[in-house]
């Protein structure tokens, strides 16, 4: 676009007259954007049919976009060149040269189901090269510049379901596309890049990302705006709020759109209204973008750097991607609820108050008794989850102070971490762990039936499965107090979390990165493993699994590897290849066993039910553990407690 001209304002509808009719009433408009359905690309005489429309409806300005499915019903998906694609293509740029639109865009992306997502090896770079030289090809031979669209993180298809891509939502992928095709221009969509960051925020590591940073809508503009042509605006929200009305979302878009307009020749009000015969939220945002343009644009000055990441790939060392969260079920129990998080600070917890943050619950209590990591999490955050969140410092072993920040928060899910862990010092000094690991747990789910909560989620471990250890029977323990809480609950099994904090990962992690020996127990000992990803995941799913019925879950396919071949795959994730990890053999520590198993005798571990998540069948019942539990209401004081709860422990 040429400096000191002003940008073209359009409109968007489908090319039918009734649409066209909507679109252009009211006016005047500077002209329209016209996207292709399926049907109009069926066969030649669909397509000149489309064409007339638009020539009849005299909209002013056009451009023109690709449809997002063929005929046959299949995805657009740039990785797939068919004759059924070579022919839509085809018949689109035949359509964008016979309306007059100077452009033609379509999606760079790669429609996969949950499934196909979490499976797939990755993208095919030669036949996405093949479709793209083949779409600028067609595009050129009628006259129209060719570009290409960055996309969200998760299409929700009209034609129904949840579809994911790997390709075209982060900006860099869009860039090295246009190396390959330098005839490429791009279309940048607000809506769809706001969500992509918002995505990478909570979930990061589905798309191979440690984080949103250099993710900004502004940086979107920056490094897309010099070869772009279009730019479609709406707001965005959370994960899933996409194409929302201009000023009803998170993003300030005024700013953007004066941007914008240095930059493009087209700028769209690209809004998803309720009914797509009618257009008022279009029209607003349109004029709402008419008076953003009567101010000058200011430069935009990027962020400051953050600290660096872990910088490790956890999932190259299980070599599986983490589970796609169930977005929409999560999204309709999480979003405007209030939730509480017990150790909210612990590296599990950050990690499921970052997913959960995605989904913009009304209020998220992270409570936690380790101030330093309180106030590390709170310097974390950008402003916008700092507005969803609320730090609590209390110890949940403080049943009164339980309690009244209980009361106060009011929380409609409880997700209950804050637990001891280490199977060592369990042995050791038993004391601490019955009072934080039962004492604890029973002073949350307490308060939380007194509050008035929906659903309790306490995390176990697999080491509960046979008990074996002082620690495995607190938390067995724990288990059958979920059971017989007077709250809706149950409890979710972990296994070993890679990276968590004071695990054998974290460790080995910092000791490859020194290049000093790898301090390993026994090399032989077996250990089920997950990602922090996947562990927030599924804790997520643990809620509406148990809001369904269930009353334990644990971890559907986590990967079984020993100790030693963790510790060789950390080391070769820093060194390389072919590299020999050195070990410095420590001996098997008290309480320790050599192979770990995810379900006891007479229980039965079940399919999975969400992705990453599986329900624990034929749970045996804690016969009179409720008479027994009762009994702790008439002893005061810690101490007393203390005592019960070992000789429970023994029975």
């Amino acid at each position: 676009m040429s400096p000191g001209s002003a940008p073209i304002l359009l409109l968007k509808a489908a090319p039918e007259p009734e649409q066209l009719a909507d679109r252009l009433d009211g006016g005047p408009w500077q002209g329209l954007e016209v996207p292709l359905m399926p049907a109009h690309v069926a066969d030649d005489a669909a397509i000149e049919r489309a064409i007339a429309n638009v020539r009849a409806a005299a909209p002013g300005a056009v451009t023109a976009e690709a449809p997002v499915a063929w005929p046959s019903g299949a995805h657009v998906r740039v990785d797939r060149l068919d004759d059924e694609a070579r022919a839509g293509i085809e018949r689109s740029a035949r359509f964008a040269a016979g309306v007059g639109s100077p452009v033609l865009t379509i999606h760079l992306f790669i429609p996969m189901d949950p499934v196909e997502y979490r499976a797939h090896a990755g993208v095919d770079e030669e036949a996405v090269g093949g479709f793209l030289r083949f779409y600028a090809d067609a595009c050129l031979a009628e006259g129209v510049t060719p570009l290409i669209e960055n996309v969200p993180p998760v299409l929700r298809m009209r034609t129904g379901g949840v579809f994911l891509s790997p390709v075209g939502g982060h900006w860099e992928d869009l860039l090295a596309w246009r190396a390959h095709v330098p005839e490429v221009g791009f279309t940048i969509d607000t809506s769809h890049a706001a969500l992509f960051r918002s995505f990478a925020a909570a979930y990061p590591s589905l798309f191979g990302l440690e984080s949103d940073e250099g993710l900004e809508l502004e940086r979107y503009v920056e490094e897309l705006g010099p070869a772009a042509e279009v730019a479609h605006v709406s707001d965005a929200a959370g994960l899933l709020g996409e194409g929302l009305p201009y000023g009803e979302g998170e993003l300030d878009l005024d700013p953007v759109v004066r941007r914008l307009a240095e930059l493009v020749t087209f700028v769209v009000a690209e809004i998803n209204e309720p009914d797509h015969e009618r257009s008022p939220h279009m029209k607003a945002g349109y004029r709402a973008m008419e008076r953003a343009l009567r101010a000058p644009a200011e430069a935009w000055r990027p962020p400051p750097r953050r600290l660096p990441g872990e910088g490790f790939d956890w999932q190259r060392v299980v070599a599986r991607r983490d589970p796609v969260p169930a977005l929409l079920e999560l999204e309709e129990r999480l979003a405007g609820r209030r939730v509480l998080i017990t150790g909210g600070a612990g590296s599990i917890g950050r990690a499921l108050a970052t997913l959960i943050l995605g989904f913009r619950p009304g209020r998220l209590t992270l409570l936690d008794s380790h101030e330093a990591s309180l106030a590390a999490d709170r310097r974390s955050r950008d402003p916008l989850a700092l507005a969803h969140t609320e730090y609590v410092l209390c110890d949940v072993r403080d049943r009164e102070r339980t309690e009244s920040e209980m009361r106060r928060a009011a929380p409609e899910v409880v997700f209950h971490l804050a637990a001891y862990k280490h199977v060592d010092l369990a042995e050791r000094f038993p004391e601490e762990y019955v009072a934080t690991n039962l004492d604890g747990s029973w002073n949350v789910l307490r308060a939380a039936g007194a509050a008035g909560t929906g659903c309790v989620v306490v995390a176990s471990t697999d080491k509960a499965a046979l008990a074996a250890s002082r620690y495995g029977r607190t938390k067995r323990l724990m288990e059958q107090l979920a059971a017989v809480a007077d709250v809706p609950a149950g409890a979710v099994r972990l296994v070993n979390v890679l990276g968590s904090a004071g695990s054998a990962s974290e460790l080995f992690l910092r000791q490859a990165r020194a290049g000093v020996p790898l301090t390993v127990t026994d090399t032989t000992m077996i250990r089920y493993w997950i990602t922090r990803g996947h562990a927030a995941s599924l804790v997520a799913h643990a809620a509406l699994l148990v809001e369904g019925g269930c009353s334990l879950v644990t971890a559907a396919d986590p990967v079984s590897l020993t100790v030693g071949e963790l510790a060789e795959r950390t080391w070769r994730g820093v060194h390389g290849p072919g590299e020999v990890a050195p070990l410095h053999i420590v001996g098997v520590r008290a309480g320790e066993t050599m192979r770990e198993v995810l379900i006891g005798p007479a229980e039965r571990l079940e399919g999975e039910r969400l992705q990453g998540a599986a329900p624990i069948a034929g749970v045996p019942p804690a016969d009179g553990l409720a008479d027994a539990v009762a009994a702790l209401d008439a002893l005061h004081g810690l101490e007393m407690r203390r005592a019960h709860w070992l000789e429970l422990l023994k029975a």
